[in-house]
């Protein structure tokens, strides 16, 4: 079955983000941004719901403002009615607490916007100029499956790449942002996530740009910082759980940290750069 194509003839950046669960300010401020940036396309990876509620809000936001979106776990699931994530953590606790954040986001989910779940493709093509861009939520062969930066094996990811016709990959899901290089001027990025840290201590969120420059595309992870205090006091006023407050306070996840492999918890307070520093 063909993939959903979009075309884009332009030569100005590609905001990629991911992993909103439903943090509305730090979502505006990774749009506001990417629109500094010169942005000329926004792709959304999946999960715009979890955790922090506000679904609603946080859909209609990705609805005005993307032009390419692409179902994660939760997009899925919430299009079954399921009450559980999908999300394929190792840990059985992981788990457990990423279906209670998922159950968050169904409770101020409209009919609405479920039923425009069900219509979304789980991967997607962005034609360019300089070549195809494959979009994923997880990896092209499993949106829920994590590709961790210890653990990437270059011939699979430019296996993909011979599947689809594409000389770039861009996928989410594991809220830790990584680029690699392949063979050939290919590309894989993991864009992170907007709606949380990546584990580092640092509160700020991430997406990634990509830039159809002369010669090889140039990537760009950016990290934003938000007003993640008063998001914190108002959703604790809100009643959320304190162990999904806690990361947007801190930077310092609660859960998913035991299915990390060891590498990545190793790496735990090991900052990406700053937004404006690009990464080879």
């Amino acid at each position: 079955m063909a993939l959903p194509t979009f075309r884009y003839d332009g030569t100005a950046p590609l905001a990629l983000m991911g992993g909103i669960y439903g943090n509305v300010p730090a979502l505006e401020a990774c749009l506001a941004d990417a629109r500094r940036c010169d942005a000329g396309l926004f792709a959304f990876l999946g999960d715009i719901t979890g955790c922090c509620g506000h679904s609603d809000e946080a859909i209609a936001l990705v609805r005005r403002n993307f032009q390419v979106i692409i179902a994660g776990n939760h997009e899925q699931k919430a299009a079954e009615g399921a009450l559980v994530c999908g999300c394929g953590y190792g840990d059985d606790n992981d788990e457990k607490y990423g279906c209670l954040a998922h159950q968050y986001a169904m409770n101020n989910l409209s009919e609405k916007h479920r039923d425009w779940m069900k219509l979304l493709p789980d991967k997607g093509i962005i034609k360019t100029l300089k070549g195809n861009i494959l979009l994923c939520h997880g990896s092209p062969g499993q949106t829920n499956e994590f590709l961790y930066e210890s653990r990437l094996d270059n011939a699979r990811l430019e296996g993909w790449l011979e599947e689809y016709g594409a000389v770039g990959l861009c996928c989410t899901h594991t809220g830790l942002p990584w680029v690699r290089r392949l063979a050939g001027s290919r590309f894989a990025v993991n864009c992170g996530v907007v709606g949380k840290s990546d584990h580092d201590g640092d509160p700020a969120v991430h997406y990634a740009l990509i830039n159809p420059c002369e010669g090889a595309f140039a990537l760009e992870i950016r990290r934003v910082g938000y007003d993640h205090e008063a998001w914190a006091q108002q959703l604790e006023a809100e009643g959320v759980d304190q162990v999904f407050v806690s990361p947007v306070r801190t930077g310092i996840w609660t859960t998913g940290v035991a299915s990390m492999p060891a590498e990545e918890q190793k790496r735990t307070g090991q900052a990406w750069p700053l937004s404006g520093a690009p990464v080879s």
